[in-house]
């Protein structure tokens, strides 16, 4: 695990940091017929599209059809795409957050930590399969040494795979959201007198019968419609 380096106001970037998505667990149902499925063939038979990240939905829209038109039976040869339009929290620009930290409480859970989980709910696989846990905001301290008064880092990202287990296995929610509070410990609480913690983010499947489709593509956009996770087709 690693926290990134202090940010300060001068050294201020655009980065656009991304949202996470806030779901409810998945049903009984959604879990058998998700379970049909290995995450290690899911993500074999899904394409990600990384190039659509922070690209208005529109633009991501005609990136994905023109991938579709070259090969057919990377989508099951379907005759159109099924776009799955999903919101996430607001995207909140890196400077924005230094040149005014408040903005941070126009996002009632912006203390949270999204977990994506897999298909049981049990252990963390990160948005990607690979354990990898990211916060999409700057986390600003209070600082007396600073002219502003406060000081604003990026934290994370987290490695939640447990390479140790056997075999090799996501950790647990748990054990995830334990470690990254305790490494991040030293910063609590921010400015706002708010903790990090964790909440539960399991696989993006809202259907009560939801096969693997790969016809279908999840978009996960922002109030701006523009894309905040590389959409997925599965």
């Amino acid at each position: 695990m690693k926290i990134a380096a202090v940010i300060t106001a001068a050294a201020a970037t655009t980065t656009v940091a991304s949202g996470n998505l806030l779901r409810d667990p998945k049903t009984v149902v959604q879990k058998q017929n998700d379970g049909a499925l290995t995450e290690g063939q899911r993500r074999l038979a899904t394409q990600v599209f990384d190039s659509c990240l922070h690209l208005h939905m529109n633009k991501c829209k005609q990136i994905i059809d023109a991938a579709h038109a070259a090969n057919p039976a990377a989508f099951g040869n379907v005759a159109s795409i099924l776009y799955i339009t999903l919101k996430v929290r607001p995207v909140l620009l890196t400077a924005d957050i230094l040149a005014d930290p408040d903005l941070l409480l126009d996002v009632p859970d912006y203390q949270l930590i999204g977990l994506r989980t897999d298909s049981d709910n049990t252990h963390v696989v990160g948005i990607k399969g690979d354990g990898i846990v990211t916060y999409p905001y700057s986390w600003c301290v209070t600082d007396a040494a600073e002219a502003t008064g406060y000081r604003c880092q990026e934290i994370g990202p987290w490695d939640c795979y447990d390479e140790l287990a056997t075999p090799p296995t996501g950790q647990t929610f748990v054990q995830c959201c334990n470690d990254i509070k305790a490494e991040t410990g030293h910063l609590m609480p921010d400015m706002h007198g708010n903790y990090l913690d964790c909440y539960n983010s399991p696989p993006p499947l809202e259907n009560l019968e939801d096969p693997l489709d790969l016809g279908r593509v999840y978009l996960h956009i922002d109030a701006n419609n523009r894309v905040v996770h590389p959409p997925y087709n599965g």
